[in-house]
């Protein structure tokens, strides 16, 4: 039978749960703060109680300092290790940085396939960087471990360009000039090139001046129409 003094014990430790809660959030963004002040030594103080304790967030800052060697002797065994930790929980960014060092070779034998694996993890939960890096990976193929497939290469640069990405916006252009996975069409080709541009991509302005040269008016009108209709759709 529940007592009232049952009861009153789990609404104690459900008020003790929420306010351990808030003030890991509070400590959290307080380091996040000073990681983006460079203030190192305040910023590892205060993220490796919360990455200790299980904070996925705080595990991924962790994992970025060793990998970075931001206040701390740059080691790719401990940014691994605290990566891996945030990424088994879910936590995108840090599967995302984790395939970057499997595919690279940062610390450990260059991996594809295991890269590939943790960019679809990251790319699955909407994660942009995750997204390009991914499209990339198709885009040129690996050799033997990740076969060139432009068809994947479309449909991950389409999922980062639509978030903004512009240089998954760049590439989206370029495959859509050149018909690669895609039939060719340069009313596309431009609308990402002219997006890309706006975004402040460095060659995303001279592909698109390139392409213009081979459109008719009407083509360079519609594809000003779709720019216009990307950005509204995004206000």
């Amino acid at each position: 039978m529940v007592t009232a003094k049952t009861n009153m014990l789990r609404l104690c430790l459900a008020a003790m749960l929420l306010l351990a809660g808030v003030n890991a959030q509070a400590d959290l963004q307080e380091a996040k703060a000073a990681y983006r002040n460079k203030d190192y030594n305040t910023a590892l103080q205060q993220l490796k109680p919360l990455a200790d304790n299980g904070v996925a967030a705080a595990q991924f800052y962790m994992g970025l300092m060793y990998d970075t060697g931001a206040g701390v002797v740059q080691s790719y065994p401990q940014a691994i290790a605290w990566y891996r930790k945030a990424a088994d929980q879910g936590y995108a960014p840090a599967q995302s940085n984790l395939a970057i060092i499997y595919e690279t070779g940062g610390g450990v034998e260059r991996n594809y396939k295991e890269a590939e694996s943790w960019y679809r993890k990251a790319a699955e939960q909407g994660d942009a960087a995750a997204q390009f890096n991914l499209a990339l990976m198709y885009d040129g193929g690996r050799g033997d471990d990740i076969p060139r497939n432009y068809p994947e290469a479309i449909l991950w640069y389409t999922k980062a360009a639509e978030q903004g990405n512009a240089a998954a916006q760049d590439n989206l252009g370029r495959m859509y000039e050149n018909g690669q996975g895609v039939l060719r069409d340069l009313v596309q080709a431009d609308k990402w090139y002219a997006l890309a541009s706006a975004a402040g991509h460095e060659t995303a302005a001279d592909n698109r001046k390139a392409v213009e040269t081979i459109m008719d008016a009407d083509q360079i009108k519609q594809a000003h129409a779709l720019v216009l209709e990307w950005k509204a759709k995004r206000k």
